[in-house]
């Protein structure tokens, strides 16, 4: 979809705030990369001729009627017009309310009422410029995000209910279009609580973690997290009054997003330029993991080839014509439509998907999501993750065997130094490696860092739940485990747990547990995220691991884009043709260099080992 942004020629009164506001606008939309057309005295007639009717056209009210530009905007608006285009008035002020000429029926983004609702002055037109730019971006990529989108409000009653009621009242008058939810307000009365809960957790956009003092004592909020964080949900993590984080069992990243002090709510201005961050910060990390799928069109493209045709690529619909196996008589080939999105879809879209393909000579209709979720038949369409529908079409083309029992595969890594934001990267890495290498037959095998625990642990839960405590070994320090028997036995309810010597100090102790991790012939790979960056490199983890596998000559995969140590490792192992860390193709450690997709990087490493494997 085309955007138009016709350049501000106002009265001089609104010039300066009109320009301040566009700035911001044009800056949003060229970071998402939208296709951006900025019309000027100079290129209108050009901007005419490429104007289409799936475009947005922006304009300012109350040009000036003395500027001759005033007429060729008008000639611009009228060809919108019969193209079908969408308009979109800009109101700076109050006073310019009405649209100009052609487009004066239409309704106006009110800038100044914005503003006003507020309570803010003209110094936070950035604010909403930015507010107005995420309406775009919703009618520009309406698969990866839409302004109508749940957002959970997840907190502790005891200590965190007058900060969430507040942020919540607030978000109700500042984002309309939104749809945040907060149990007591949004559960009604005589409903089964927990149900609804769970069914609009599975149904959220983001979850915004309002992280109080009493936060990490709550199963409720343990649940919560973990059900974000394993379907891929992003979590907006915010800490009130330096909450102490290293009581909660489960971490949305390696620190907060947003940090505030209690009083802070309380004082109405500070309170609106919160929730306006809140929601920024969340379009921010949803357009983030939106983002991702879009490296799932290439592998689905190379895996179909002439098989897959586009139908609409703007809303991401494609289909797909395959022969079918396993049959000794003729028959008609496998007909399957499929749309991809990055936001949470809803049954609405199931139903303008069946309006639009209205076809009866179809296998199924599919609608994939990014986000882990459970395949379910909603409006006779299939509800799927882009991962599991990519896993069961490659088994059904490839028919690839999976590893034997006796083979590990060691993920290796840590949280790296860097913008919250991003660090949702790693945890996503972290989640779809973790389900390749079980799905594939192999197990998996990690040092016990706290973050890895629980994730991996609900992962073989979910994919081998009558054997899940087989596919994944833990190792862990007897440094940790000292006069701790309770904690060792919840260890050993969960994985095959493997414990360490303690030695004389925590860096020897830690060296002796990689050695026992890795040192061993069932290792067939070990594959490094992220990781800390320290001044003296020896004392980087991610680096003594993999001197520890190459001693044994087992293949090291190194993932860059999720920054940290790992990506500072790729980097210099690239400079030397990759010498050393595995046999593999270039392209493929230079995918793990600077690609994000996970899954697609995962499946070809383990097609790689197996292979070499094969060879041996």
């Amino acid at each position: 979809m085309q955007v138009f942004v016709i350049e501000p020629q106002l009265t001089m009164a609104d010039v300066f705030h009109a320009d301040k506001f566009n700035k911001e606008v044009v800056k949003q939309l060229r970071e998402y990369c939208v296709e951006l057309y900025e019309v000027n005295s100079k290129n209108i007639a050009r901007s005419k001729l490429q104007l289409s009717g799936d475009a947005i056209v922006i304009v300012y009210n109350e040009h000036n009627m003395s500027n001759s530009v005033t007429d060729e905007v008008q000639a611009l608006l009228k060809k919108a017009i019969e193209k079908n285009a969408q308009i979109w008035p800009i109101a700076i002020d109050k006073s310019a309310r009405t649209p100009m000429g052609v487009i004066s029926d239409k309704q106006s983004y009110d800038v100044w009422e914005q503003l006003r609702c507020r309570d803010l002055d003209e110094q936070y037109l950035g604010t909403i410029a930015k507010i107005f730019s995420r309406k775009i971006i919703a009618r520009v990529f309406p698969t990866c995000y839409c302004e109508e989108g749940e957002v959970f409000l997840s907190h502790r009653r005891v200590d965190g209910e007058e900060i969430t009621a507040k942020i919540y009242d607030k978000m109700r008058v500042q984002a309309k279009e939104s749809t945040p939810f907060r149990d007591v307000v949004n559960v009604k009365v005589g409903d089964a609580a927990q149900a609804v809960i769970d069914e609009v957790m599975e149904s959220s956009d983001v979850f915004v973690f309002i992280h109080t003092s009493k936060s990490g004592e709550s199963d409720w909020i343990l649940k919560e997290l973990r059900f974000a964080l394993l379907r891929q949900i992003p979590v907006l993590w915010v800490q009130i009054d330096d909450a102490d984080i290293n009581i909660l069992k489960v971490k949305p990243s390696d620190k907060p997003h947003l940090k505030y002090r209690t009083e802070n709510f309380y004082d109405e201005e500070q309170l609106t330029i919160i929730v306006d961050t809140i929601l920024q910060k969340a379009f921010e990390l949803i357009m983030d993991r939106s983002n991702q799928i879009l490296g799932y069109i290439e592998l689905i493209e190379n895996m179909f080839g002439d098989k897959l045709k586009i139908v609409d690529k703007g809303r991401m619909i494609y289909h797909i014509s395959m022969e079918r196996k396993g049959y000794h008589y003729p028959q008609r080939n496998i007909e399957q439509y499929y749309q991809m999105f990055g936001r949470t879809p809803t049954l609405d879209d199931a139903k303008k998907l069946n309006e639009d393909l209205n076809s009866s000579d179809v296998d199924s209709v599919a609608i994939l999501t990014n986000r882990v979720v459970s395949s379910s038949i909603r409006d006779n369409i299939v509800f799927d993750g882009i991962q599991d529908f990519c896993y069961h079409w490659n088994r059904y083309i490839s028919e690839t065997k999976k590893g034997s029992k006796e083979m590990e595969i060691v993920i290796s890594g840590a949280f790296p130094d860097s913008d919250e934001i991003f660090k949702q990267s790693l945890t996503d890495a972290l989640i779809l490696f973790a389900k390749a290498i079980i799905r594939n037959g192999y197990e998996l095998t990690f040092g016990a860092h706290p973050t890895f625990q629980e994730l991996f642990y609900e992962i073989a839960k979910e994919i081998a739940p009558q054997n899940y405590k087989d596919k994944v070994n833990m190792y862990i320090s007897e440094w940790f485990l000292s006069d701790e028997p309770e904690r060792e036995k919840e260890y050993k309810e969960k994985y095959n747990l493997f414990i360490s010597d303690k030695k004389d100090d925590l860096n020897q102790s830690l060296s002796e547990m990689r050695k026992k991790m890795i040192q061993r012939k069932k290792v067939k790979a070990l594959v490094c995220l992220g990781g800390k960056i320290k001044s003296n490199k020896k004392e980087e983890g991610i680096r003594e691991e993999i001197e520890l596998a190459q001693e044994m000559n087992i293949p090291v995969f190194v993932v860059g884009s999720v920054g940290g140590c790992s990506s500072e490792v790729a980097l210099e192992y690239k400079c030397t043709g990759w010498h050393e860390l595995n046999n593999a193709p270039d392209e493929l450690n230079q995918e793990f260099l600077e690609g994000i997709d996970y899954f697609s990087m995962a499946q070809e490493m383990i097609k790689h080992i197996s292979s070499d494997e094969k060879q041996r």
